[in-house]
């Protein structure tokens, strides 16, 4: 259905007088016949050799007649040799055109033919640049670009069907938007700007790309509803189904005004900016017995009785999904020490209705004081949850180690368990402190610091940068700020559960099980480099030769305890390359590990649940229940939907923070430059501990900043460089909650 909307009184960007960039390379339209030749053949084959004959010898070479027959020959050479070198490019674009469209699914490559996909399109999620391009990754972890004009109807966080069109620079495919597949949300958030007789316009809000605007029917609404809506109120609404004639007007149906809510609005904000749902579908059965016993259990002969073991569990103070418990004993000559994890995959059977919601969610997302679970709560915080003084099904991996460290041997099986106690943070380190050297938790903490300092002799990089967090008092208002304290109980666990996944994953990779793996892969040279001319800058007579783990800890070790230490830090930071899951075994560099995977979370963490998957089918000898290809892409997802939560927790951190800078009434402030843009200075206040904004106008009356480097901004206002950890004293101007963004200005330096 298509709706005719009125003419606005403003002027709407017009999407298709953008030029499209990619029209104007010299191949873009070669590409372009032999995709239209793929679409018609949809469903059926062709051959290299049809491909060759119809697009690579389609140009005919017209030779001038000459009167001097030396200069004819010569000038048929020369239009032999064009026409040779143009038959050479294109075959090298037809190769180039199979080998991306094979990656993506688009064709299989037979002995003698070559297979055609119907539909010939792909589906993926989309984003949205500022100037309304779209850029939408694909299930082999490849994105498409997708000119402005070519977006349709499609918002950031769409799932889109494409289909290409060419390939643009560094042979990336180039596409259009042939429609929306699935909303990427299903409520927006709209600030009313104008009232008319019969529409009420609005902008969406917390959506990237181009502005767009919601049209709300009057007559759709209650009489009450049109006389209390008035401009700059935030309304709910749902997107309605309707074609649009208008670039980017879209029509919405009301569902509340933002401010009818007892709920915490910055909670709701977040939820539906990231089409978080905290409950789980109805169709969902959760139908379990209440009591982990012998009689409710189906396999519970084939697991080990560890009942009486002693076990306990140490985590936050408010936690309440418990993944795992250890247990600790000193022999003779060894240490044997056991990582017991929840048996999530005992109730989420894979194929199930259950299974696809938590494949979906893929982790749980901590918002504030509040949790949107992976899993229903009649799991994560009960029958999965190792709750103490209950019996409750556990995957454990039991180990043994020598006392300096060194982990001997590991062996994986299905238990039950029955934790004796449950600890906090807290409660762990004040037993810690004591020093009592009978004392169980004292024990295991020495044995914890054992695993540490010879995971840290192989080179693992540890960085010591502080955690902020926050305390939410009374009708959800945040009333402070710390640094998150590292406590020995906090090692302890850590090393603990780097112990078991470690383990599990070098027993999987000489198993050659396909598995999820948590890959970290080394920082590039060009990052490296950067590294390098800072501590220069900086006058520190210590380099970083390569990315060895010895180099980088000898530059740690020379800045510990020194000025420069939190900057560099953080710089190390943000040259590392992002972790990831995927079946590839490439290591994990940060950690120093050959071998790792994620086994200790799966109430929290579906990667962990696809591993218990693999390594119970590998213990049984079942067959594999992925191959490389599932795991490729559940990898993808899993890692999309990882950093999605992290966008999402870091986006509610800030409004609070916000909320807590605005309670305090400070408007003077120490703050350290922590980056740059070119139009925009960030800085990190003293106290209260948070990111604040510095406009590019308060260092240069020019366009843009005047970057040295990765580090280092010139200021054209003041003749001098500005470089990141330096020292501003700064004045609050202004608090934008829509932006979630604190804006202070330059006092002095």
């Amino acid at each position: 259905m298509s709706i005719k909307k009125p003419k606005r009184n403003h002027n709407k960007p017009d999407l298709h007088s953008r030029n499209n960039r990619s029209q104007s390379s010299d191949n873009f339209s070669f590409y372009r016949k032999i995709i239209d030749f793929f679409i018609i053949k949809a469903g059926q084959s062709t051959t290299r050799t049809e491909l060759i004959q119809k697009f690579a010898n389609d140009e005919p070479v017209k030779i001038k007649k000459e009167e001097n027959p030396n200069t004819k020959k010569k000038s048929i050479k020369g239009n032999s040799n064009k026409k040779n070198e143009r038959k050479t490019k294109k075959l090298e674009w037809i190769e180039n055109l199979l080998f991306l469209f094979e990656t993506e699914g688009l064709l299989k490559m037979e002995k003698k033919s070559i297979s055609i996909k119907r539909p010939f399109s792909l589906v993926g999620k989309i984003s949205l640049s500022s100037k309304g391009d779209g850029f939408v990754k694909l299930a082999s972890g490849n994105e498409a670009f997708i000119p402005g004009s070519k977006t349709d109807t499609a918002m950031a966080g769409d799932s889109v069907e494409i289909s290409p069109i060419g390939l643009g620079r560094k042979d990336r495919m180039e596409a259009e938007v042939l429609r929306i597949h699935k909303r990427g949300r299903v409520l927006y958030r709209m600030k009313v700007r104008e009232i008319e007789d019969k529409f009420i316009f609005g902008k969406f809000l917390d959506m990237t790309g181009e502005e767009k605007e919601g049209l709300l029917l009057k007559k759709s609404l209650l009489i009450d509803n049109i006389k209390n809506i008035k401009i700059d109120d935030v309304l709910i609404v749902k997107m309605k189904d309707i074609d649009s004639n208008e670039p980017n007007l879209y029509e919405v149906s009301f569902v509340r005004f933002e401010s009818d809510s007892k709920e915490d609005p910055d909670f709701l904000r977040v939820m539906m900016k990231y089409n978080f749902h905290q409950n789980h579908p109805d169709h969902i059965s959760i139908d379990y017995p209440e009591e982990v016993t012998a009689k409710t259990v189906s396999d519970w002969k084939k697991r080990k009785d560890l009942t009486k073991l002693y076990a306990v569990t140490i985590d936050g103070a408010t936690a309440k999904d418990f993944d795992d418990a250890i247990s600790f004993v000193i022999e003779d000559k060894k240490i044997r020490f056991w990582v017991h994890i929840a048996d999530v995959s005992y109730y989420v059977r894979q194929g199930t209705a259950l299974d696809d919601e938590a494949y979906e969610r893929a982790t749980s997302v901590y918002l504030s004081n509040r949790v949107i679970p992976m899993l229903p709560p009649v799991l994560s915080e009960n029958l999965c949850s190792l709750v103490s003084k209950t019996n409750r099904l556990a995957f454990t991996a039991e180990m043994e180690a020598d006392f300096d460290g060194k982990i001997t041997s590991a062996k994986f099986y299905k238990s039950v368990i029955n934790v004796d106690q449950r600890y906090t943070y807290e409660m762990a380190e004040d037993e810690i402190l004591q020093n009592d050297p009978k004392n169980w938790m004292v024990q295991l903490n020495t044995f914890a610091k054992a695993l540490r300092k010879k995971r840290m002799e192989s080179g693992r990089v540890d960085l010591n940068l502080k955690e902020s967090i926050m305390e939410i008092g009374k009708n959800f208002t945040p009333v402070s700020i710390q640094n998150k304290e590292r406590l020995q109980s906090h090692i302890l666990i850590e090393e603990m559960m780097l112990s078991a996944n470690t383990k599990v994953a070098e027993f999987l990779r000489k198993k050659k099980a396909p598995t999820l793996n948590r890959i970290h892969e080394v920082m590039d040279s060009e990052k490296l480099e950067a590294l390098n001319a800072f501590l220069k800058l900086n006058s520190m007579n210590i380099q970083i030769k390569n990315a060895d783990y010895g180099n980088i800890k000898k530059v740690l070790d020379e800045l510990h305890e020194k000025p420069l230490e939190k900057v560099f830090n953080y710089l190390l930071l943000r040259s590392f390359m992002q972790a990831y899951y995927g079946p590839e075994y490439l290591g994990h560099w940060g950690l120093g590990f050959q071998d790792y995977c994620h086994f200790t979370s799966p109430i929290r963490r579906y990667p962990d649940l696809i591993v218990h998957r693999v390594l119970q089918s590998v213990l049984i000898g079942e067959s594999l229940p992925y191959t490389f290809e599932n795991l490729k892409s559940m990898g993808i997802h899993t890692s999309e939907e990882e950093r999605k939560a992290s966008d999402a927790e870091r986006d509610i951190f800030k409004l609070k923070a916000c909320r807590y800078l605005e309670s305090t009434h400070k408007t003077k402030f120490t703050a350290h430059i922590t980056g740059y843009k070119p139009t925009m200075v960030f800085v990190e206040l003293d106290d209260p501990m948070m990111e604040a904004t510095l406009p590019k106008t308060f260092f240069t009356n020019e366009f843009e900043l005047v970057g040295r480097n990765a580090f280092t901004f010139y200021s054209k206002k003041y003749s001098k460089d500005f470089v990141i950890g330096q020292k501003l004293e700064v004045e609050l101007d202004k608090i934008d909650y829509e932006d979630i963004k604190v804006y202070v200005k330059l006092i002095k330096f």
